[in-house]
């Protein structure tokens, strides 16, 4: 039995010299390997095609991307002014209570009642306030073409060209976009008589 083991162990040994001795190297391992042109060819459009598949999906991912953020951005204003229509539906009510409470005239009688609007005006102004209405800014400001609407001009040297001289129909903002313009009258200078001159 000994003597059977001692040629396999030698055997053994002789198979891990046999890695260690000079010889043929696979073929995997060489730098250089032929192929045939065609197939070289094929490989390259491939390459091509891979690269344009990745600049496609690039894009692809980017305008995703945008189209995402566009969506945000309009869902968002949606909620910011999804009122408005709403609100701007509430200022000819406005508008009557101005009128209502204009046209009549105070006396005794009517004070309680002129009061009772007034207040009632004021409270519909506030709730509407809350949602985010307000005022445009108007009589004695500059005049602002993307707020204010010219319906009268008035000649005069109290005050600088263009000035808004009075308020004749109010004019309303909603978070900061525009729902109605004021509609005012305006200043204008003097005209210099040529006649007067001479």
């Amino acid at each position: 039995m000994t003597e059977e083991k001692k040629p396999h162990h030698r055997k053994k040994s002789e198979k891990e010299e046999k890695p260690s001795q000079p010889g043929p190297v696979p073929e995997t391992d060489s730098e250089l390997v032929e192929i045939p042109r065609s197939e070289l060819e094929e490989l390259r459009l491939r390459a091509g095609t891979d690269s344009e598949y990745r600049e496609k999906m690039l894009r692809t991912l980017a305008d995703m991307e945008n189209l995402r953020k566009r969506l945000d951005r309009e869902r968002k204003d949606y909620i910011t002014y999804a009122n408005q229509e709403l609100l701007g539906e509430f200022i000819p009510v406005l508008d009557n209570f101005h009128r209502a409470l204009n046209s009549i005239p105070r006396t005794e009688s009517s004070g309680p009642l002129l009061d009772g609007v007034e207040m009632i005006r004021r409270q519909l102004e506030q709730v509407l306030q809350k949602q985010g209405l307000e005022e445009v800014e108007a009589e004695g400001q500059p005049f602002n073409p993307h707020l204010h609407e010219a319906v009268q001009v008035e000649a005069t040297d109290s005050c600088p060209e263009d000035t808004v001289l009075e308020v004749i129909r109010k004019g309303y903002l909603f978070r900061g976009r525009l729902l109605r313009p004021a509609e005012v009258k305006v200043s204008r200078p003097l005209s210099v008589n040529p006649e007067t001159d001479e």
